[in-house]
């Protein structure tokens, strides 16, 4: 068996995001998991234990300690899109709302199909009063992960807010 190779890069997510985009609901959730999966697979076993050190770290609020080890993994990996997307959700969750969005922007340029950083996106634009472009990141979260409901009801309700107005 021939090693897969790391997070975006993967061969197999192609099938996996066609599966998501055409296929049932019923494998969505099985199909989004194996995404986030590849995603999060490191292109070097150094940073996959920073990574999982990182996100452990972040998901016992160690903060301070997860964004140290994010910075290290950036540094290390600058193609690693997975580690650009966990350290704007610990920025955003520290409240560095401009460090977030640097970061999944970075994410995106790296991952056009990051559905996840593309939903937080658009949330983070809603806060900030922008309901359009909020509108139209759902939107393309919706592209790539049409089975996300959180997303699609959001998308729904702001359609009917900018309803009669120019879009």
């Amino acid at each position: 068996m021939a090693t897969a190779a790391a997070d975006q890069t993967d061969p197999r997510l192609d099938q996996l995001f066609e599966e998501l985009r055409v296929g049932d609901a019923l494998r969505a959730e099985e199909n989004t998991g194996r995404i986030i999966e590849i995603w999060s697979d490191a292109p070097s076993d150094t940073v996959d234990l920073l990574y999982a050190r990182a996100a452990l770290s972040a998901e016992n609020g160690a903060f301070d300690l997860s964004l140290a080890l994010l910075d290290h993994i950036v540094g290390l990996a600058p193609s690693f899109a997975q580690g650009y997307a966990l350290r704007g959700s610990v920025r955003l969750t520290n409240e560095d709302r401009a460090g977030a969005i640097e970061d999944f922007s970075r994410t995106l340029e790296l991952e056009p199909r990051h559905f996840e950083v593309r939903a937080t996106l658009a949330e983070i634009l809603l806060a900030g009063g922008e309901k359009r472009d909020a509108y139209e990141m759902f939107q393309k979260a919706l592209e790539w992960n049409p089975h996300d409901e959180n997303a699609r009801q959001r998308a729904r309700a702001l359609r009917r807010e900018l309803d009669g107005q120019e879009i």
